[in-house]
């Protein structure tokens, strides 16, 4: 049984949530319709359509004659997503690693990208492949409501916040955190993912805080 197509203002709305959030697409920048229309086959009606929807849930900004451009987000801001999606982590672990358990070759994959571009000290792509991992055990959960809202948090863990914070520790260190995940998924042990992905979120939402801290001190 073949799976139904994804609408086309979807397929749209995918694409730019994965630029946004790996740093392809960077706050203030402008989303261009007609070039999103041409690279995806598709009328400018169900880009249009997508880019209602993000100006909706926050996403992009909008305005007559000036068109759509990606939202700007404070850092506070971010620290309240990375806990809305820790929390989001932790309960799709649960189903996840059922789904996962001895199937995680693909995972182990984007693991070693995940290394690799941290040995290059490559953080774009670091970036770029940890947001692909970190939605690949979301989207195993099979909870289509808990994927939505992972979705919609995910552009406000802005790539200049994760590079900063690479800046700060070992970012090869930080990768391989990702390999004790896919090992506790690939056992079926819910309860060890869950932890582990919510200790890994932990360390930039620390980071986060104490910028926030050393920036009221400076001020004061």
């Amino acid at each position: 049984m073949t799976k139904p197509a994804i609408p086309l203002a979807q397929q749209v709305k995918a694409v730019l949530l994965e630029r946004i959030a790996s740093g392809g697409l960077r706050p203030g920048d402008r989303v261009r319709e007609s070039e999103l229309a041409a690279e995806v086959g598709a009328s400018s009606i169900p880009v249009r359509e997508a880019i209602r929807e993000l100006v909706a849930i926050g996403v992009l900004d909008f305005a007559p004659r000036r068109g759509a451009w990606v939202r700007k987000v404070s850092l506070q801001e971010t620290i309240e997503s990375l806990e809305v999606k820790a929390v989001l982590e932790k309960l799709a672990a649960k189903t996840a690693s059922d789904r996962l358990c001895g199937k995680c070759g693909s995972l182990r994959k984007t693991v070693r990208r995940i290394v690799a571009a941290a040995k290059r000290g490559d953080f774009i792509e670091f970036q770029r492949h940890n947001h692909e991992f970190h939605r690949a055990i979301v989207a195993a959960s099979g909870n289509r409501a808990l994927v939505r809202t992972w979705d919609s948090l995910a552009f406000d863990v802005r790539t200049k916040f994760i590079l900063d914070f690479l800046a700060t520790v070992d970012p090869v260190k930080v990768a391989r955190e990702h390999e004790r995940i896919v090992a506790a998924l690939d056992q079926g042990d819910a309860r060890a993912s869950a932890r582990l992905l919510v200790t890994h979120s932990r360390q930039l939402i620390k980071y986060l805080n104490d910028e926030i801290e050393s920036a009221v001190r400076a001020a004061s």
